[in-house]
């Protein structure tokens, strides 16, 4: 995961400031609560085949020795386009799964009226980063709801799966007897 990651976690990180490497480093640490740790041996590489690629500029700054990194217009678009597909894969699976588990009855959910789970809140904080302190309140706020959402449907799924582990409980119970 992290090998596969860390050059869209070093994007996304460059959405906000320029950075060196050792910055890069410690915000993608800080971003991915630690699921993704950069080392050196890791992160450099990734830097010039991002530079190279035309996705990031890396500038000398000779008073303090370092190349400091920023994102170029490509890759501000390679990023919002890697977000976009991300969260319309992430959406299909997640269908696909909910609608084989109903199938199977493990489940009982209406795939036809999920939620739409987070992607639009968390697009429009990823992607605009010229967004008004307001409008981030907003999109905060319309997260926490389709959070609150997805909670209730959780509550039914467990519910259901409680259901169906007390139905085997008992067909096991009266096969003991």
């Amino acid at each position: 995961m992290q090998k596969g990651y860390l050059k869209l976690a070093t994007l996304f990180a460059l959405t906000r400031e320029p950075l060196h490497g050792y910055q890069l480093m410690k915000r993608i640490n800080e971003m991915t609560l630690g699921m993704i740790t950069p080392t050196a041996g890791g992160i450099y590489p990734a830097l010039k085949e991002l530079e190279e690629r035309g996705l990031i500029q890396g500038k000398w700054r000779p008073e303090k020795r370092r190349k400091v990194y920023e994102l170029t217009d490509r890759g501000k678009e390679v990023f919002r386009m890697t977000v976009e597909k991300h969260f319309e894969l992430a959406s299909s699976i997640r269908s696909w799964i909910l609608k084989e588990l109903s199938n199977l009855q493990i489940i009982e959910v209406d795939t036809t009226e999920l939620p739409s789970e987070l992607a639009p809140a968390t697009r429009l904080l990823l992607l605009n980063e010229r967004l008004s302190t307001e409008e981030r309140i907003e999109a905060l706020r319309e997260l926490r709801t389709r959070l609150h959402s997805l909670v209730l449907l959780l509550n039914g799924v467990i519910g259901h799966v409680d259901s169906r582990i007390d139905e085997l409980k008992l067909v096991a119970s009266s096969k003991n007897r």
